[in-house]
C-alpha cells in the first residue's frame, strides 16, 4: 500500500511535454511579443536577473513582477502574485520534446491562501501550460479574447 505524503500547500510543480526545441519554448516565455500569443495580452519581459516581467491580463490589469534569473534555453525564475510567490520554469530536452517544468513556491498557507493562491493559480497554470503547448505545436490560442468570458466570471480560458 502506498502511503500518501502530507500535502505541501506552500508549493506545487506541474510538467508538460511540448513537441518543440527548448529554444522555441524559452522564447515563448521570454520574448515580449511571443508571450502575448499564449499567456498575456501585453507584456514587457527582460530575461535577466533584475529584469522586468510585466504582464497585462484580459481586463487590462497590469502585474509588475521581476525576473530573478534566466539561463538561455533552460531556465527562468520570476516573482509572481501579490504575496512574494516565485515561479521557476525549467526546460529539458527529451527526444523531440521539451519538458517544461513549472514550480511555484513561497506560497502562504493560511486557509484563504490555500484556495485563493494555491488552488486558483495551480488551475491557471494548468490552462496556460496547455495553451503554450497548443500554441507551439498547432498555432492555436485557446484563450478567450473577450473580457465577458474572463476569469472573474469563472471562465478558465482567459
Amino acid at each position: 500500500m502506498v502511503v500518501p505524503k502530507k500535502f505541501d500547500w506552500s508549493q506545487f510543480t506541474l510538467n508538460i511535454a511540448i513537441k518543440a526545441a527548448p529554444s522555441k519554448v524559452y522564447k515563448a516565455w521570454t520574448d515580449s511579443k511571443e508571450i502575448c500569443k499564449w499567456f498575456a495580452y501585453d507584456a514587457e519581459v527582460e530575461p535577466k536577473k533584475g529584469g522586468k516581467f510585466s504582464l497585462t491580463d484580459i481586463y487590462g490589469n497590469s502585474f509588475d513582477m521581476q525576473m530573478l534569473g534566466a539561463r538561455k534555453d533552460s531556465r527562468i525564475h520570476f516573482t509572481f502574485g501579490m504575496n512574494d510567490e516565485q515561479v521557476e520554469v525549467k526546460l529539458k530536452k527529451s527526444g523531440r520534446y521539451t519538458v517544461c517544468e513549472l514550480h511555484q513556491f513561497n506560497m502562504k498557507t493560511s486557509p484563504n491562501h490555500k484556495w485563493d493562491t494555491h488552488m486558483e493559480q495551480r488551475a491557471g497554470w494548468t490552462f496556460f501550460l496547455t495553451n503554450l503547448k497548443a500554441w507551439l505545436e498547432h498555432g492555436i490560442d485557446l484563450r478567450s479574447h473577450d473580457d465577458k468570458w474572463g476569469y472573474a466570471d469563472n471562465f478558465v480560458n482567459s
